[in-house]
């Protein structure tokens, strides 16, 4: 590979990576040749609650009565919750490996039973919305292959 004794990229690296992403001298010149890779898929469920008695709820209803219907499914790869103890954002991730194993989840019985429960906590949500959005999940790693995330170190002001 083009690489100095640095692991820097030389200059006739840079100028085939430009040309594989489309730049030209003045910068990106706003083609991509590439697309992002669906491996993984996640779907967030996403609100806004008053307080965080009203997230501990939601987590007791999901995990009691959401992640039991869900966990033997096919390709299911966990579910993930965040919280924001400033804003009071919650968000629920469920992940699948394989687009197919999402599509079978969208389209399953476990899903229908899944949706009267999220019906429910739509009551903790201050505006009674929960709102949904899909993602393709990637993982990227430290180059010691750790989560990027445990790479920070403590007194990093962006990891908090």
């Amino acid at each position: 590979a083009a690489r100095s004794s640095r692991g820097r990229a030389t200059w006739s690296m840079k100028n085939s990576m430009r040309a594989s992403f489309g730049v030209n001298s003045n910068g990106f010149g706003g083609v991509r040749y590439f697309g992002i890779e669906v491996n993984n898929i996640a779907r967030w469920a996403s609100c806004k609650v008053e307080n965080e008695k009203d997230a501990e709820k939601l987590d007791e209803l999901i995990m009691k009565e959401a992640m039991p219907k869900l966990k033997d499914m096919e390709g299911f790869g966990g579910m993930r919750r965040l919280f924001c103890k400033e804003k009071f954002d919650y968000k629920i991730m469920i992940s699948f490996q394989g687009l197919k194993n999402f599509q079978n989840f969208m389209n399953s019985e476990e899903r229908s039973e899944v949706l009267p429960i999220m019906e429910e906590a739509k009551k903790y949500a201050v505006d009674n919305e929960i709102t949904y959005q899909n993602f393709v999940l990637d993982k990227f790693s430290s180059e010691w292959g750790q989560e990027a995330t445990s790479a920070l170190k403590e007194d990093d002001p962006t990891a908090h």
